[in-house]
């Protein structure tokens, strides 16, 4: 049986977030007021330092930890092209405005988390790994949302828009988990007794 991690609240994990945005931008700003990464690839440069040592050091709490190792993933592989410095304005803008009015991904973000508070488990399951009877075995004895990664991989655009429906196994109470998601305003169709759709707008 798989455990769930101590529950954050939805909105802990977005202040969270935001805070790690500012301080990045922060971070960057005041090097350039220094005469430092005046350029884009200087800038690209410093951002991608900046987020190295943030998660060698751990200095924000571990509900940012994915965002951070994203970053730095794409920085990595796409160079320049991650446009790190829009990518983190687009976050701390996403998460100081009203719910309605942030991206499809991260509005799913909060009705997980909102989930995850009541003691659900939320897991992106790798392809090879989506089958009923081996799902059941691992969490037959939890309350989850999962999904499938190749699904939420394709999803989803790069600015969070939600552009493809996007299936969910639910193990639990459908009622909570259909509460949750149209709370934080995101249409979703029942497919079966476990299974939900979440839908494009």
């Amino acid at each position: 049986m798989k455990k769930a991690p101590p529950s954050v609240s939805p909105e802990h994990t977005v202040a969270d977030l935001a805070h790690f945005a500012w301080c990045g931008l922060v971070a960057l700003r005041t090097a350039q007021q220094d005469g430092q990464a005046g350029s884009p690839l200087a800038a690209h440069t410093f951002l991608l330092r900046w987020l190295a040592v943030a998660q060698k050091q751990k200095r924000f709490p571990r509900t940012v930890a994915p965002d951070i190792a994203g970053l730095l993933a794409l920085g990595r592989k796409k160079g320049i092209a991650a446009s790190l410095f829009n990518r983190l304005e687009y976050l701390w803008t996403s998460c100081t405005g009203p719910v309605p009015a942030q991206s499809d991904l991260y509005r799913l973000t909060y009705a997980i988390e909102q989930l995850k508070s009541q003691g659900w488990i939320n897991a992106v399951i790798n392809d090879d790994d989506w089958d009923e009877k081996s799902l059941s075995e691992d969490y037959g004895n939890s309350v989850a949302l999962l999904v499938k990664k190749s699904a939420l991989t394709c999803g989803f655009s790069d600015d969070g828009k939600l552009v493809e429906p996007v299936e969910f196994r639910v193990l639990g109470d459908m009622s909570a988990c259909i509460d949750a998601f149209q709370t934080h305003v995101l249409q979703v169709a029942i497919l079966g007794s476990n299974r939900i759709t979440l839908l494009p707008e």
